[in-house]
């Protein structure tokens, strides 16, 4: 009859085992539910994010072939209007004269500049040149 008791204690414990490991594993089973969960919503997320690259890379690629197409349609209008001129420059002795004068001595200094390395190059050459003179001084050209 001792063996009854004993057997039921046993059976008590392997119980009461069981019963914690269950609670363990049904502990392990949410973690890795909420943890699927939140790497679907990362993927989910990428996904997007994957999505909206691609549509900002086809919209820039048609941009860019906009860009392209109209800086074409520039150059031909470029090269259409030289043309032009240079046709106008053969055909009329008068311009052809007006363009072969050269500027005048203070526009030609307008356009000349020394080649610099910086912008405080640049700011110096500024500050030490000399100042154009006062419109509403009278000059020596008139």
């Amino acid at each position: 009859m001792r063996l009854l008791p004993a057997l039921l204690a046993g059976m008590v414990l392997l119980i009461a085992i069981l019963l914690l490991s269950n609670r363990s594993l049904q502990h392990d089973l949410n973690n890795a539910s909420l943890q699927r969960d939140a790497l679907a919503a990362q993927v989910k997320q990428r996904d997007q994010l994957i999505t909206d690259l691609n549509q900002q890379m086809r919209q820039r690629e048609q941009a860019e072939l906009a860009l392209r197409e109209d800086l074409s349609t520039a150059r031909k209008m470029m090269q259409s209007r030289e043309k032009q001129r240079q046709r106008s420059l053969h055909e009329n002795l008068q311009t052809r004269q007006w363009a072969d004068t050269g500027l005048p001595a203070d526009v030609s200094r307008l356009h000349q500049r020394p080649a610099f390395s910086s912008a405080i190059d640049y700011l110096r050459w500024l500050s030490g040149g000399q100042l154009m003179p006062d419109p509403g001084q009278q000059t020596g050209h008139q």
